[in-house]
């Protein structure tokens, strides 16, 4: 983070009606006042990533955003991945744009709605090099359910034994994601070797964020697969009392979404999963991913 800046706030004062406030004790912010529609200066950008290192989640309301202008201001926070090739045919504008969506066509899903993305994860942690942060906007929203919960993972290993987290230090985890992945998938992933099509990667249990210089647990129910060099029953317990500790409430904050809505995450300290809502209602948010560097 750079120390020389002003204030984050102090730059964003200059746009009218701008005010912010926290989400929840455990993470999150929520910025009035910007529109992200329209091109904004490098020192707001600037300012706006520094909260986003701050808070570890932005709430940004009431935006108006079709796919191109969505693009530009991810394209802000860096690089923007390309979707995984099941969802590159779906109809759109630029190759790192994907639907999180219960839409069907032909009786198909059109998008991304896996039932595994109800259990904790970090998007892209089964590549080389996991992405930085996820953006998703709100469409059309279900009047219950479909909330997304994100769970600190600073607090996460602030809050761990330290003897356990002497024990974890240094160590690697095996991520996996398995294409059709579903419930059974997850709750299975610990207790079997991913087959041979699926995309894995290997990262540290805890990582030092580039930019706060803090320590986040890095492992997740839904992909992380192993412990690297551990026995695999003593994998399967370490890594079960990890999931179970980092969902605790006291770290986990829950957005229920109304439409216009724009969340911003840093996926290198937040962890996230989606509730559940009544398939006959529809639920459909644009969602871009900010590549990085290796952790």
């Amino acid at each position: 983070m750079d120390t020389a800046s002003p204030p984050a706030t102090e730059v964003l004062q200059s746009y009218p009606g701008f005010s912010m406030r926290p989400l929840s004790p455990a993470l999150g912010a929520e910025i009035r006042g910007l529109d992200l529609s329209r091109p904004m200066p490098r020192e707001a950008l600037r300012a706006i990533r520094q909260l986003l290192y701050e808070n570890c989640v932005l709430l940004v309301p009431g935006q108006d955003l079709d796919e191109a202008q969505q693009v530009r201001f991810g394209e802000c926070f860096g690089t923007l991945a390309a979707t995984l090739g099941k969802y590159a045919s779906l109809q759109k504008s630029h190759p790192a744009v994907m639907y999180v969506t219960n839409e069907k066509e032909d009786g198909r899903f059109v998008g991304a709605l896996p039932d595994g993305e109800m259990y904790f994860h970090s998007d892209r942690c089964y590549v080389e090099h996991p992405c930085l942060a996820t953006m998703l906007y709100g469409i059309d929203i279900p009047s219950r359910g479909g909330d997304t919960c994100f769970a600190n993972q600073y607090k996460a290993y602030e809050a761990l034994p330290e003897d356990l987290r002497r024990r974890i230090d240094g160590l690697e985890a095996v991520h996996a994601y398995e294409p059709g992945y579903d419930s059974q998938n997850a709750v299975m992933l610990t207790r079997t070797d991913p087959s041979p099509s699926a995309l894995t990667a290997t990262h540290p249990m805890v990582i030092t964020h580039p930019a706060t210089g803090r320590k986040a647990l890095y492992v997740n129910r839904l992909m992380t697969a192993r412990v690297v060099g551990m026995p695999r029953d003593e994998s399967a317990q370490l890594l079960e009392w990890l999931f179970d500790h980092q969902e605790q409430p006291q770290f986990i904050y829950a957005h229920k979404w109304t439409r216009g809505d724009v969340v911003i995450w840093d996926n290198r300290c937040v962890n996230h999963a989606r509730t559940d809502f009544d398939a006959g209602e529809a639920r459909k948010l644009r969602r871009v991913v900010v590549e990085t560097d290796a952790l």
